[in-house]
Formats: C-alpha cells, sequence, structure tokens
C-alpha cells in the first residue's frame, strides 16, 4: 500500500494549509465571518502564488550559481508581490489599517510581509524536497541491496548444488547402493532452496533442520574417514520464534567439509550452535587436510557469505576466522529477529 504522505499532492495541499494557518493566526480574532475567511485565504493564496513563482522559476538561478542574476530577479519579483499585495489588502481585505499619508511606510510594511512570507514557504519547499531526495537515496540503496542479495543467492546456488552433485558422484563410485537414497535428501535440499530459499527470512528451525540433512549426505560420502559433530544449544520455542535469512550458514559448513579431507591422522567436522535469547553463535571448527578437495570450488564461497552478511546484518553480526597448522575455525555471532 502507498504510503498517503508520498503522494506530491498531498503534500502540498498540507504545506498549504499549514502555512495559511501560521499567516492567519495573529488575526484569527478578526476572521469571524465567512467573508473575513474568504478574505485571508484570497490574500495567503497571493502570497503561496508568489513563492511558487518563486520557486520554480527564480529559485533555479541560485542553484545555477547566477547569483547576481538571481538578487536582481528576485528584488524584482518581491517588489512585484509588494505592489500586489498592497492595493488588495489595504484597500479590499483590511482597509483602513494602516495610515494613508505615509505610503513609503505601507509599502516597506507589504515588503517585509511578502519577504518573510515568500521566505517561510520557500522553506519548507527546501525540507520538502530535501526529504524527497534523502528518501529518494535510501529507496534506491534498498533496491541495490535487494539486487545484490539476489544475485549473491543466484551464485549460492550453483555453487551449493555443484559440490553436491559432485559429492553424489564420488559416492557413486565407491557404493552405488546409496544413491537412490541419497539423491532423495537431495531432493530435499533443493525444495527448501526453491520454495523457502527466496523468503527474506525463514524460521531458525527450519534454516537448521536444511543443516541437518546437508551433514546426513556428507556422513554418507565421507563414511568413517571423518568424525562429524553437529550440536544445537536452543530451546524448541526459540528455534520456531526466531527468523534468519535462509542458506546463510551453508557455505560455512559446506567449505569445513570440503577442506577436512585428510589421508592420515584425525579428520574432523565439528559443528555448534548456541543460541542465547535472539543471539546465534556458530562455531565450526574442521580439519586441515592434507589432499586436495574433491570437488573443485567454485571460489565464491567465502566472498559470497561476507557479502551477504554485510548486506543483510550489517552492524549485527562478526566473523573471525582463526587457522592454525592442524585446524581451521569459524566463529560467527549475529543478532537474529523474533
Amino acid at each position: 500500500m502507498t504510503n498517503w504522505f508520498k503522494k506530491r499532492y498531498l503534500q502540498e495541499i498540507g504545506i498549504f494549509v499549514a502555512m495559511f494557518i501560521l499567516t492567519m493566526v495573529n488575526q484569527f480574532f478578526q476572521l469571524d465571518s465567512f467573508t473575513a475567511l474568504f478574505k485571508g485565504l484570497v490574500f495567503f493564496i497571493i502570497i503561496y502564488a508568489l513563492a511558487q513563482l518563486h520557486w520554480h522559476f527564480i529559485f533555479p538561478l541560485f542553484w545555477n550559481r547566477k547569483y547576481g542574476k538571481y538578487a536582481l530577479i528576485s528584488l524584482g519579483a518581491l517588489l512585484l508581490g509588494t505592489f500586489i499585495l498592497w492595493p488588495v489588502d489595504f484597500f479590499w481585505v483590511e482597509p483602513g489599517i494602516l495610515p494613508q499619508e505615509n505610503i513609503l511606510y505601507v509599502l516597506l510594511y507589504y515588503f517585509v510581509i511578502n519577504i518573510a512570507s515568500v521566505s517561510t514557504i520557500m522553506f519548507l519547499f527546501l525540507v520538502r524536497q530535501h526529504a524527497s531526495q534523502i528518501r529518494k537515496r535510501t529507496e534506491d540503496r534498498l533496491l541495490l541491496a535487494e539486487m545484490n542479495i539476489r544475485l549473491l543467492h543466484a551464485q549460492l546456488n550453483p555453487h551449493f548444488l555443484f559440490n553436491m552433485f559432485n559429492n553424489l558422484y564420488g559416492v557413486s563410485l565407491t557404493e552405488p547402493d546409496r544413491v537412490p537414497q541419497l539423491i532423495l535428501k537431495l531432493s530435499q535440499l533443493m525444495r527448501y532452496q526453491l520454495e523457502d530459499g527466496r523468503k527474506p527470512q525463514v524460521k531458525l528451525q527450519e534454516e537448521i533442520s536444511f543443516i541437518e540433512n546437508y551433514i546426513a549426505i556428507e556422513k554418507e560420502r565421507v563414511g568413517q574417514r571423518c568424525e562429524i559433530t553437529f550440536v544445537v544449544h536452543a530451546q524448541q520455542p526459540d528455534l520456531e520464534k526466531i527468523t534468519i535469512a535462509p542458506l546463510i550458514l551453508i557455505t560455512l559448513i559446506e567449505n569445513a567439509f570440503k577442506h577436512s579431507t585428510t589421508a592420515a591422522g584425525r579428520s574432523f567436522v565439528d559443528i555448534n550452535i548456541q543460541l542465547n535469547g535472539s543471539t546465534l553463535m556458530v562455531v565450526i571448527a574442521n580439519s586441515l587436510g592434507d589432499l586436495p578437495p574433491q570437488s573443485s570450488s567454485t571460489g565464491i564461497g567465502l566472498a559470497t557469505i561476507r557479502e551477504r552478511l554485510e548486506l543483510l546484518y550489517a552492524g549485527k553480526y562478526h566473523l573471525d576466522i582463526f587457522s592454525d597448522e592442524s585446524e581451521f575455525r569459524v566463529i560467527l555471532k549475529m543478532q537474529l529477529n523474533y
């Protein structure tokens, strides 16, 4: 639904009414009849028209840095406005309110009224324009962020599927009887990506279930060669209430499995997810493999997760990556929403 305050004509009406009230506030006690109100409205319409003339046809000279020309034309417009306001107000709206014998005093009075009124209305026009520009820049940034997110998401899907099909290929060579069950699990993963992966937010429980299915497939692939630990410390009601951007964690988990393969020694992947209130802590540790990854990398894994985190959780996350001779560790802390 379009916000009413974004409509230009409603903004114009709002400024007109507000300025009419402010202009007439010191004369309300005299607006005791329809005729008096009508005269006050006509007087203000003239002022408002002069302000519109200045805004649309004279003020652009100031923006274009033609200051001398702007000053001369602006002075001429103010004098024109003064000679319009003087007879209307002096002879029709409020006849006899000023002494007639001092015409210079009368003209100066209307000249000052003209300057004050036009300047005030112009100020409101400037505020409106500035607010409109800020809103436009904000909308442009949000649109750009949304486009970037969609682009990164489009990159993430092929990246994930590329690795999963490589996993299936590896299992099919050694244990082909397991392939049908793995294909079923893979279809469940793909369904999540297609149906829920496009949503801006999903329940944290759904994201964790997706990770569990992924780990199940990896267990089939690595068998006894890798010790896998997956622990979730959270209350079930909280997992149903807290939401998270879909597929935000899977790249880190993929990376852990891909680089943990060793020819000798202990190979492991430890995944610990902890939820305290709305703060999510994810700690992923894996052994540093001495074998090249079985699936070639698309080269966008960690870069993608960093970009998505910055776009979706700027100022609400902290990502640390540590590595030594035997272990690679990632610690991600995020502030999520209910």
